[in-house]
């Protein structure tokens, strides 16, 4: 069972930015808005982590001749 870590806190938020970002994801509340909003963040990085593992070289053996016939037998 995964628990849940929340912190209640207080901030002062630009009500015409989150209105535009509650239209950009679709949300209705503003939980549901920082929720989402961080879930699309988190996505970012980790895309933004793959294409510089791309970048590095890491998945260049999946380009060479015969790799699908290593990989999958």
């Amino acid at each position: 069972m995964e628990v849940e870590l929340m912190a209640k806190t207080t901030v002062d938020i630009d009500q015409e930015q989150l209105e535009r970002v509650r239209e950009i994801l679709g949300t209705e509340t503003l939980r549901d808005t920082i929720s989402t909003a961080f879930g699309k963040i988190i996505r970012v990085a980790a895309v933004r982590d793959l294409v510089s593992s791309a970048e590095d070289g890491s998945f260049a053996d999946l380009l060479e001749p015969g790799a699908e016939e290593r990989m999958w037998g």
